[in-house]
């Protein structure tokens, strides 16, 4: 496989001279379980808490928190270096060899904490000490999420498939979030206040994490440990992820420079967060998926790894296309309902957002069920820096012309692009076909339940109660497609549900 010289796949045999037992892997539903239940937590805040802090923000206070966490996120990409990605492989097909993983676990983190102490100074000499910038002490505030980089350890639970380590520490740390939201945020001056509580309860969410890390690299580690020594298997990782951060992050940053706006990113950034808060249970199973793919084939169980890879698929295309159906169907008056005046404009950008639940969900299924499992990083790469460059290249004259609209419709070319160069290249693991044959009567059932969840949402006048209608009918009538399409992934797997 490419790039798998890169690795240490072979660490049981550098370590020790001799193999490992083979470990029994995790239960997969039992794992989807603990990360669904940190995903469901991770969406039902903001959906709690959101609509509550629209208001007192408003558009450009939200705007300000959204452009200042896109300059630093630049700064925490460098801290992190592709680390976590390659770690969470590492650790997944080597999981057997404890002394190795140990050794391993240790390297790493005390590569990303000298990278992270680095990257502080850096962050801290520009934008504290030299540039002259407004709201410096929300710079300063921010500067959190860049110290939490060296104490997030979520690479190596998600290696051993410890996902409930996981589960726990970000259920708590999201409770803490909304208290002290609702404590400390009282109106719009308190704009400090939450982007303290903001960082913090992510620096929080990893400390959490600390003692279980403890526990399992705890003992003696034999042979020098050398915090570089993976650095250019890293740099490798990093590529791809500068990739994916200048076409998630680079919008807010572009509209911030270009329209000057704080209102414009703040459309752009709540109509973005509502589109991406359902993509949670999607990419909840494709990270678990990834971590069993990489064991199937550091293995060689392709069959095995097939089998797996077609179930997800049918999972994903199960969730994603009504998703983007339904958000449409209801955007004209949930948004107004859910964030209150002066976010109209949101209702527009949702429109074009939505799309990118299934165009995101394929080019995630791709890289986690394939790509990063199978080291195909460099192409991966590539590709997500074409994705990259069309997106800054659309953004510099879409944004000037339609201001946040021209960023969406930016973000959406760009992503559609990734996801069918994914699709062609991997053609020969994951055929297109197979990807349509999965997807069709998900398609089909979605239009019909998009076209009468429209119909009411537009004659019906707008209230809450009508809205929670309208969404309990496009959820029965989605589910009786299914049925009346005979569709065997989504009947068994209800039926189960039922039996047990």
């Amino acid at each position: 496989m490419e790039e798998q010289e890169n690795t240490t796949n072979n660490g049981q045999n550098e370590e020790n001279g001799m193999e490992a037992q083979p470990e029994k892997p995790k239960s997969i539903k039992k794992n989807y379980i603990f990360s669904l239940i940190a995903r469901i937590v991770a969406l039902l805040v903001p959906l709690i808490i959101t609509p509550y802090v629209s208001r007192i923000l408003e558009p450009d206070g939200v705007g300000v928190c959204s452009y200042v966490a896109s300059i630093v996120s630049y700064f925490v990409l460098f801290a992190n270096l592709g680390i976590e990605t390659f770690a969470l492989r590492e650790i997944s097909i080597n999981r057997d060899n404890k002394d190795y993983i140990k050794k391993f676990a240790v390297e790493v983190t005390l590569m990303k904490a000298i990278l992270t102490a680095a990257c502080l100074i850096v962050y801290y000499v520009l934008f504290i000490c030299v540039l002259d910038v407004a709201d410096r002490l929300l710079y300063i505030i921010y500067s959190i999420t860049l110290i939490a980089v060296a104490f997030n350890f979520n690479w190596f639970f998600q290696g051993i498939e410890k996902f409930n380590i996981i589960a726990a520490a970000s259920v708590l740390s999201k409770i803490a979030y909304v208290i002290c939201i609702v404590l400390f945020v009282k109106q719009k001056e308190d704009i400090n206040y939450y982007a303290a509580i903001v960082v913090s309860m992510t620096l929080v969410e990893y400390l959490i994490t600390i003692p279980f890390i403890f526990f399992n690299i705890r003992g003696k580690i034999s042979g020098k440990v050398n915090p570089f020594r993976h650095f250019k298997s890293c740099v490798i990782y990093f590529l791809p992820t500068v990739a994916v951060e200048i076409y998630t992050v680079v919008d807010k940053t572009m509209i911030g420079l270009i329209t000057g706006s704080s209102f414009e990113n703040g459309y752009y950034e709540y109509a973005e967060k509502l589109v991406k808060m359902p993509l949670a249970a999607i990419t909840a199973v494709n990270l678990i998926m990834q971590s069993r793919m990489a064991l199937y084939f550091s293995r060689g169980q392709l069959p095995e790894a097939e089998s797996l890879a077609n179930k997800s698929c049918k999972f994903c295309a199960m969730l994603s296309v009504p998703m983007a159906f339904g958000m449409v169907a209801i955007a004209r008056t949930a948004i107004p309902l859910y964030l209150g005046e002066g976010y109209e404009k949101c209702v527009i950008l949702v429109y074009i957002l939505a799309w990118l639940v299934p165009i995101i969900t394929i080019s995630d299924f791709y890289g986690s069920n394939y790509y990063t499992p199978i080291g195909k990083r460099k192409i991966s790469a590539l590709f997500l820096g074409i994705g990259a460059v069309i997106n800054v290249i659309l953004n510099s004259f879409m944004i000037y012309l339609w201001q946040s609209l021209g960023a969406a419709i930016a973000s959406l070319v760009a992503e559609l692009v990734i996801s069918i160069l994914y699709m062609v290249y991997a053609r020969s693991f994951f055929k297109i076909k197979q990807l349509v044959k999965n997807s069709f009567k998900y398609i089909l059932a979605s239009v019909v339940m998009g076209a009468v969840t429209f119909t009411l949402n537009y004659f019906l006048p707008p209230s809450v109660w009508y809205l929670i209608l309208e969404i309990v009918v496009g959820v029965v009538v989605y589910v009786l497609m299914l049925f009346a399409l005979r569709d065997a992934y989504f009947i068994d797997n209800l039926k189960s549900l039922i039996k047990k």
